[in-house]
């Protein structure tokens, strides 16, 4: 049986929300990449390495936030058509609730207070993988960043 209609345009939200999320992720990590090498005249040492590290980090946090942030927009978009499913577990799914939604899906906590149903599912189902794969890109990345700041040429 072919897809029906609904099922095309959530495939079709997904991939376009999937690829937004891992080139903005690219873009961030490249952007990170090209500050850390450059000197800092103003800072030296430690002082340096800590404002490296914590700025790297915070910015791949507020990454991660941007594209949680995205995937509740996807799904609070889906939600605001028929036929697309649902998430059960509140009467009224708002903006935030989509956003938290996502969060528990892209962490893959998925604390359980709510569940997709409908063709929606596929959303939920491919944010937990790309949220992984991000959270882990994220985190081989400032391993990479770390090694550099704190190398053998630090005490």
């Amino acid at each position: 049986m072919p897809p029906d209609e609904s099922e095309l345009v959530v495939a079709s939200v997904t991939a376009m929300v999937v690829g937004l999320v891992v080139v903005f992720h690219y873009e961030v990590i490249k952007l990170l990449n090209r500050w850390h090498p450059q000197p800092h005249r103003e800072l030296s040492g430690e002082r340096r390495n800590r404002s490296i590290i914590l700025a790297a980090i915070f910015t791949l946090l507020l990454a991660h936030v941007a594209e949680i942030w995205l995937f509740g927009a996807a799904f609070w978009y889906l939600l605001g058509q028929d036929g697309y499913g649902a998430i059960g577990g509140y009467p009224h799914v708002t903006l935030l609730d989509c956003v938290y939604f996502s969060a528990a899906n892209y962490t893959t906590v998925g604390w359980g207070d709510l569940a997709a149903t409908g063709h929606i599912r596929f959303l939920a189902g491919t944010e937990a993988l790309v949220g992984f794969m991000m959270i882990t890109w994220s985190a081989s990345f400032s391993y990479l960043i770390m090694a550099r700041a704190w190398g053998p040429n630090e005490n």
